[in-house]
């Protein structure tokens, strides 16, 4: 019989050391699971009910309060946000959020989540697996993220950590068809046809709960059901992490530190590196762009040049060679090549010889090892979710601790039931022998009205009515309701009860998010293993995501994103090798989920919230289209763009009318002016007219009153005249 691999004797004992520490968890597990699907009475009890005519009852409160928690909890997608460790990371860094995001998406991480959450809940641990596949993308290969069903994982018994990253070996065992491996394996085609059956899984769960789960899915696209040797293997991948010797070294020059193995270390302390030397000061150069700069430099001018005044402009330039006739005192440089080696030689470049874990995996089929290999990260792939973890890795879930309740919940209801059953059917207290039993219990079973003779002789039936329930029955149940909620964090209000909501609508509000502190301290142990599995991501980013990739999202605005890393610049012109931008093979970064992104948030009260600052203009109308479901953003944007447009023209012709009116007033007003003054200057022609009438007349008037008077002057003298003479009586009349 040949011997077995040691590394596959290693897994098989370390599976049966942990599987025999984890029985009895397991087996709890099993039963809270079976529990919370509704398997909720023991078989004892079952046959006690039903030899009483009575039927088991369940009242499934637990599923009911699990739903909600993981609604609650996967109500949104997280949202991953990144950070560079050093200045010179935090532009790249950025792109990690959005790696994540495609990540998520690309893996259908929320279904992942949720069944993560529900493990959380029912068994006490949920597993979320992150690795890559070479065959996704049409072979250009994707990093994807999984659930693995807790009872395949098997963990150290010595673990205290909540994400297991202190175990010795991690291992996730589960039984497969032939069939299935040849078609999941097909370069190990001969391996696995050697494989013989082995016994080291124990069953998951009873015969009550049915099939298991790995049975359901057995089989799948294999013809095992046609082949006569098809058998069941065990495939056992066991995780372990291994020292490597790496090397860092940190350039302080350009402020980068590298963790390298021996043969990155070899290709890095061959790259270029200048030493420029003046007069004044010695310089280093290591950035790619200054040493294509000096190597063009470097040959040109031999190594040496110095600077000398152009005559024609004054201005000063470049001259190889240690000195000439017009050398500037002063401006002599000294260029010496070399390389990261030479640096290190001369201490300015620092390097540290470490030892770094890495994963490596031994996967076997049977008792054969199907093949073995390392990956490039530091921490398990492999990480758990505990729900009330007791610093070993066999937590207990919470629906262990409300099983009571949720009997005592069942048989409250049986038995109200099995009371309302047998109230609606007449009990009859007979003296014996008065008639027969047999034929009464018949008549009584029919529907409508029985006649049913007796002998009065013998005595006459009395009817017996129920004892009615008491209300503290019904009061018992409520409460033991209300229990389960509490000790699950899901409360009436939290599952859309309208009789638990306050009269007025901020006081639902803040109910609502006091209810949800208990539901909060749950998300904070699904945040703590996201961002576990965050750390793991990052390292097979940069591990796996080595050439140029194109990210298409679509953001939560409804907006498509592009996102473009390790693209190679090159010059235009000569073709040279510029830069890569958004590098994400080098560097440190760190992800992490943004608190409470997955938890559901009140839309109408953060709408409201965005509403008030936009109104205050300290944001704009995309920030607050954002809190809404709008679809078609681009096109509402561009739409109010046109409208506000149109508005503003509308506007502007407004002010327009508005001007035109008050010129016309004006000109109303100037018009009556004018007529009046046409007016004032015709009576003003019309009394100069008239005033020179009077003139005139005035004149002519004065003209006659003087002829008058000098004709009474010269009666006068004549009559004097005559005076003198004989006096004769005549009597001259004056003329008026």
């Amino acid at each position: 019989m040949p011997q077995k691999d040691p590394m596959v004797q290693l897994s098989t004992d370390t599976l049966q050391e942990y599987a025999s520490a984890r029985s009895k968890w397991a087996k709890q597990a099993t039963e809270d699971n079976e529990f919370r699907n509704g398997l909720q009475w023991k078989d004892e009890h079952v046959k006690t009910l039903r030899e009483r005519a009575q039927e088991p009852v369940v009242v499934n409160v637990v599923h009911s309060a699990v739903e909600q928690a993981k609604a609650m909890l996967t109500d949104n997608s997280p949202r991953f946000q990144s950070t560079g460790r050093e200045n010179s990371d935090t532009k790249t860094g950025r792109i990690f959020s959005d790696i994540m995001a495609w990540i998520w998406d690309n893996s259908n991480a929320n279904t992942v989540l949720k069944q993560i959450i529900d493990d959380y809940y029912v068994k006490g641990m949920g597993v979320m697996y992150a690795y890559y596949d070479p065959n996704a993308d049409y072979g250009k290969g994707e990093i994807m993220l999984k659930s693995v069903n807790p009872h395949d994982l098997y963990i150290d018994p010595a673990s205290k950590d909540p994400f297991c990253q202190d175990s010795a070996h991690l291992i996730i065992a589960k039984k497969h068809m032939r069939s299935q491996l040849l078609l999941e394996y097909p370069d190990y085609a001969d391996v696995i046809a050697t494989a013989v059956q082995t016994n080291h899984i124990s069953p998951e769960s009873t015969t009550r709960f049915g099939l298991h789960d790995e049975q359901v899915t057995q089989g799948v696209g294999s013809d095992r059901r046609h082949a006569d040797d098809d058998i069941e293997l065990e495939v056992i991948e066991r995780y372990t992490k291994v020292k490597h010797p790496y090397v860092r070294a940190y350039n302080p020059i350009d402020n980068e530190e590298d963790i390298l193995t021996s043969d990155e270390f070899n290709e890095y302390i061959e790259k270029p590196a200048f030493i420029v030397t003046t007069e004044q000061e010695e310089k280093i150069h290591t950035n790619s762009q200054m040493i294509a700069q000096y190597d063009n430099l470097y040959e040109q001018t031999g190594g040496v040049y110095h600077m000398v005044q152009n005559p024609m402009t004054g201005e000063p330039m470049m001259q190889p060679g240690e000195s000439s006739e017009g050398m500037i005192p002063g401006s002599l440089n000294v260029i010496e090549k070399t390389n990261f080696q030479g640096l290190i030689e001369k201490g300015t470049i620092t390097t540290n010889t470490i030892s770094i874990d890495q994963v490596q995996c031994c996967v076997s089929v049977g008792d054969v090892k199907l093949y073995m290999v390392t990956f490039p990260i530091e921490h398990y792939p492999i990480v758990t979710f505990m729900n009330r973890h007791n610093r070993n890795p066999y937590p207990i879930s919470d629906v262990r601790l409300v099983k009571g309740l949720q009997e005592y919940i069942n048989k409250i209801r049986s038995l109200i039931i099995a009371h309302a059953s047998s109230s609606t059917n007449v009990k009859l207290l007979i003296p014996r022998g008065s008639m027969n039993k047999k034929q009464l219990e018949e008549e009584w079973a029919r529907a409508g009205t029985a006649v049913i003779e007796f002998d009065p002789e013998l005595g006459q039936p009395i009817v017996a009515g129920p004892v009615p329930l008491p209300n503290e029955l019904y009061n018992n149940e409520r409460e033991a309701k209300a229990d389960i909620e509490r000790i699950l964090g899901i409360y009436a209000l939290m599952q859309g009860d309208q009789g638990a909501a306050p009269q007025t609508y901020k006081g639902t509000v803040a109910l609502d998010e006091f209810g949800q502190r208990r539901i909060k301290s749950k998300k904070d142990d699904i945040e703590a293993g996201l961002n576990m599995i965050a750390k793991v991501v990052v390292q097979l980013i940069q591990s796996y995501y080595t050439s140029q990739k194109v990210l298409r999202l679509l953001q939560p605005n409804s907006m498509p994103k592009e996102v473009v890393m390790n693209k190679d610049i090159y010059d235009t012109v000569s073709g040279r090798f510029l830069e890569r931008l958004n590098d994400v093979t080098v560097g440190k970064y760190d992800v992490v989920v943004v608190s409470g992104s997955t938890l559901p948030s009140n839309r109408w009260g953060r709408f409201e919230y965005y509403k008030e600052l936009y109104q205050l203009q300290v944001i704009d109308q995309v920030e607050l289209l954002k809190q809404t479901d709008v679809a078609d953003m681009e096109g509402v944007l561009e739409r109010a763009d046109q409208r506000n447009k149109m508005q503003s023209q509308i506007q502007q012709l407004t002010e327009q009318n508005k001007k035109l009116k008050g010129d016309l007033q004006t000109a109303e007003r100037e018009s009556k002016h004018d007529r009046k003054r046409v007016k004032i200057k015709e009576f003003e022609k019309k009394l100069a007219k008239a005033e020179a009438k009077i003139e005139m007349a005035t004149q002519l008037h004065g003209k006659r009153s003087a002829d008058e008077l000098d004709k009474l002057k010269e009666a006068v003298r004549e009559a004097e005249g005559e005076s003198n003479k004989e006096p004769k009586r005549k009597v001259v009349p004056i003329p008026n």
